[in-house]
């Protein structure tokens, strides 16, 4: 008899915009892959009734349980609360734990964190801290969500010249509309963009998949990776930024440095099973984590599978690999 795992994914909406709709494509892909391992899969989609969910997992008991929960209600936050139910339930599952997803999936307070136990970042704060007098000093700050992800909002708009905390007030109420309602303002570091992805093994270690660059073209007048570029295939913004892998052989220096601060962010944030950090790098050759993606995406042609790829993996292989840490992890 086949074991049987279960996909649990947020509910997705007719008219939702391209960044949700993209866990249909996950839950698609990984259930293509479990059902060619061997297991029998059953997709549940995780909406506005939690006790459904309950209903549905125990009258399935699944062997494993891969979390592909993005949001809740609506909300990147309350993802956090898939776990909650899987553990309840007495369920494996992979990916993060409960309070790694809630403290990563507020940017701010991941900022925090980071900075109490050392591991580089840009200064950044909210609305409240501005007025309470915590503004930095001027210069260039990118106003990104607090909440939300998949680069929401961002285009070359988002970064901004600051020469006063008004400044950032001001640049604030103008984007929060279109950043999900809450914001930070963050150090911008015109420099190069890297991430790193990070995959637990089976007895718990984290191993460093690989790492890549985001090459940005000459010309672009703010180099971000926005929304339109990450979403919008074949937009000029998407042919402005492309991923690119070079530099861990021409630059392995840089290398080492990236996925040794990768190494210990994922150490002091607590992550487990997969994981991306996202870099930048200053003209010094100073790195600074910018987002620590717990559960990143899996789709096929997503950083992660493309990294992966890159090294020697099949995407298959990745996959099988999530499920196994997620067994060995409650196993014990």
């Amino acid at each position: 008899m086949k074991k049987i795992a279960a996909i649990v994914r947020n509910h997705v909406s007719p008219n939702a915009s391209m960044d949700v709709q993209d866990v249909i494509n996950q839950s698609r892909f990984v259930s293509r892959v479990l059902r060619e391992q061997g297991w029998s899969v059953v997709e549940v989609e995780l909406g506005t009734d939690i006790g459904e969910v309950v209903s549905t997992l125990r009258g399935i008991r699944p062997y494993v349980v891969f979390n592909l929960v993005e949001s809740f209600m609506g909300s990147d936050e309350l993802a956090s609360m898939a776990p909650v139910i899987f553990r309840n339930l007495g369920l494996s599952y992979t990916g993060a734990e409960s309070p790694v997803l809630f403290m990563t999936n507020d940017k701010l307070a991941a900022k925090r964190h980071m900075l109490s136990v050392a591991l580089p970042t840009p200064f950044g704060l909210d609305e409240i801290g501005l007025k309470r007098g915590r503004f930095n000093r001027p210069g260039r700050y990118i106003i990104k969500s607090r909440y939300e992800h998949a680069s929401l909002g961002l285009d070359e708009t988002s970064v901004v010249y600051a020469e006063k905390a008004e400044d950032l007030l001001a640049a604030m109420d103008d984007q929060r509309s279109r950043l999900g309602g809450f914001c930070i303002a963050e150090e911008f570091i015109a420099g190069r963009e890297f991430s790193v992805s990070l995959l637990e093994s089976p007895n718990g270690e984290c191993l460093i998949l690989g790492s890549a660059e985001i090459a940005f073209r000459a010309d672009m007048p703010v180099k971000i990776v926005g929304y339109e570029a990450k979403w919008e295939e074949g937009s000029d913004a998407d042919k402005s930024t492309v991923r690119g892998f070079g530099f861990r052989k021409a630059e392995p220096e840089l290398s080492r440095l990236l996925e040794k601060t990768a190494f210990d962010c994922w150490e002091e944030m607590g992550l487990s099973g997969y994981a991306r950090v996202d870099f930048r790098v200053d003209d010094k050759g100073s790195v600074y984590i910018i987002d620590v993606n717990a559960n990143p995406c899996l789709s096929e042609d997503a950083g992660f599978i493309a990294t992966a790829i890159e090294v020697g993996w099949k995407s298959e292989a990745v996959i099988s690999a999530i499920v196994k840490s997620a067994l060995g992890r409650y196993a014990n």
